[in-house]
């Protein structure tokens, strides 16, 4: 089974050098990526952009937009979404291996180790919908921008439960160490 196979593959240096490698790339994207939003006049937060499910709200965004530095950043945003990614499941597996007092702890973290990789597919996904809206800017259909929010709520939902699991499952961590 892939799970019993997690706890020892890829092994806990690989982990270290891949989370390493993630937050590097995300450090160095995000400044990139920010400038280029910024640039573009993009006006939205980034959540009432990705969960408006709306394409009007969408279109007249971009119409105040410089669609060609919206492009730049939103292609940027694949190497940020691979570094999460990288992240999220390399930080879930590590804890979980630690997690060596409760089987069942050990399948629900590994399950969830995916879920970082799931949620920035889904990103992937968010963002060939925005890169398709920006071709026609202010003509796309609405479910271009139903299929966008979709995906982008999917991609929180994750992040949200990836994230949460790190922070529990390091504290039940904490909590075994002390009572040894």
């Amino acid at each position: 089974m892939i799970f019993k196979k997690l706890m020892e593959k890829p092994s806990r240096k690989i982990l270290r050098i891949l989370i390493i490698l993630g937050f590097m790339m995300c450090l160095i994207i995000i400044p990139i990526m920010q400038y280029f939003s910024g640039a573009s006049g993009y006006p939205p937060n980034l959540f009432a952009s990705q969960l408006s499910f709306n394409g009007e709200i969408l279109k007249n965004y971009y119409a105040v937009t410089n669609i060609m530095l919206y492009r730049v950043s939103a292609l940027l945003d694949y190497i940020f979404m691979t570094g999460y990614g990288i992240i999220l499941f390399s930080s879930s597996v590590l804890i979980t291996r630690t997690l060596n007092f409760s089987n069942k702890l050990q399948t629900i973290g590994f399950i969830i180790s995916f879920f970082g990789v799931i949620a920035a597919l889904c990103d992937g996904i968010e963002n060939i919908f925005i890169l398709t809206m920006l071709m026609e800017p202010l003509s796309f259909p609405n479910i271009w921008a139903i299929s966008h929010s979709i995906f982008a709520l999917i991609k929180w939902i994750l992040l949200f439960i990836s994230i949460l699991w790190i922070i529990i499952a390091g504290f039940l961590n904490l909590i075994k160490r002390k009572e040894n």
